[in-house]
């Protein structure tokens, strides 16, 4: 089972700002995690954070890692 962890920041919407790295097994397969730490991130800042995390996914090739 391979697993990915991709992170960006606020402020940083564009595709090369996500990082991607090793992620951490989740139980059962086929599933995906989404941890939200924020102290001024508004919803609109979330939600640019997801596109750039989508375009991510789209952009790489599969399996990610």
């Amino acid at each position: 089972m391979a697993t990915v962890k991709l992170t960006t920041v606020r402020g940083k919407p564009n595709l090369k700002d996500v990082a991607v790295s090793a992620g951490t097994t989740i139980a059962g397969s086929d599933a995906m995690e989404l941890n939200i730490d924020f102290t001024k991130a508004t919803r609109g800042d979330v939600l640019t954070m997801l596109e750039a995390i989508q375009q991510k996914i789209i952009a790489s090739k599969w399996p990610m890692i």
